[in-house]
C-alpha cells in the first residue's frame, strides 16, 4: 500500500501534490487490507492512522518540486571485487545540488536493516554511477522517525571487504555456523573486524523525530 502511494504521489504535476490527494491515494489502497490482518480492529486503525498521519507529513513537507531521478527503478550492477551481480531498486531519489538523496518509507524499520540498506546502497552507487548520494534516508510511517545516513568513501571500501568476507563463507558453510538473522557468530574469527565495521558505520547515522 505504502508503494503505491509514494509512486502516484511522485508522479503528480507539483501543484497537485496535496494533502488531499495523499489521502484520497491512501484510501484508495488502504481499503484492500482486510482487519482479520490485524490483532484486533483497534490495532488496524491505529497502524492506519498512524501511517496516515506520518506519510503526510513526509510527503507533503519541504517537498521537491522538481520530478524525482529514481522512482521504483531496478538497476543490476557488476561489481568486479566480489564477482557478482547487484541488482537494486530505487524507490525514490531526488536531486540535490550537485549530488542527490535517496528516500525508502517503511512501515517499521529495523536498525540492522537500516544499516545494510545503507551499506548496499553506498556501495551500489559508488560503483554503478561513480558518485555517492548526499545522504540516504530512511523513514519509519508507525513511529515518525526518520534515520539519516551521510555515506564517505571509506565506508564504501570498508563495507565491499565485509561482502567479500561474507561472501567467501557463504561459499564455504562448513566454516561458519548459522545464527540469528544478521547476529554475527561467537565462533567467527572474523567477529572482531564485523563489530568494528558495524560501529564505525552506526556513528554516521543520525535520527530524529518526525519527517
Amino acid at each position: 500500500m505504502v508503494n503505491q502511494v509514494i509512486s502516484r504521489y511522485y508522479k503528480l504535476p507539483p501543484k497537485s501534490k496535496t494533502t488531499k490527494k495523499v489521502l484520497e491515494f491512501i484510501d484508495d489502497h488502504w481499503s484492500a487490507i482486510e482487519v482479520c490482518q490485524f490483532e484486533s480492529k483497534i490495532h488496524y486503525y491505529k497502524v492506519l492512522a498512524n501511517i496516515t498521519d506520518h506519510l503526510v507529513q513526509c510527503l507533503t513537507t519541504k517537498r521537491n518540486e522538481n520530478p524525482p531521478l529514481f522512482l521504483y527503478e531496478k538497476f543490476n550492477m557488476n561489481i568486479d571485487e566480489l564477482e557478482t551481480e547487484i541488482s537494486l531498486t530505487f524507490e525514490v531519489a531526488e536531486w540535490s545540488g550537485n549530488s542527490f538523496i535517496i528516500k525508502k518509507y517503511l512501515v517499521d524499520t529495523d536498525e540492522e536493516m537500516n544499516l545494510l540498506f545503507n551499506n548496499m546502497n553506498s556501495v551500489f552507487c559508488e560503483k554503478a554511477f561513480g558518485q555517492l548520494p548526499e545522504r540516504i534516508e530512511i523513514y519509519s510511517l508507525m513511529e515518525g522517525k526518520k534515520e539519516t545516513f551521510i555515506p564517505t568513501k571509506k565506508d564504501v571500501s570498508g563495507v565491499v571487504e565485509y561482502l567479500k568476507m561474507i561472501k567467501n563463507l557463504l561459499q564455504e558453510p562448513k566454516k561458519y555456523l548459522k545464527t540469528d538473522f544478521l547476529t554475527v557468530c561467537k565462533s567467527c574469527s572474523h567477529q572482531k573486524r564485523c563489530y568494528e565495521g558495524i560501529n564505525i558505520t552506526q556513528k554516521r547515522f543520525t535520527s530524529q523525530k518526525s519527517c
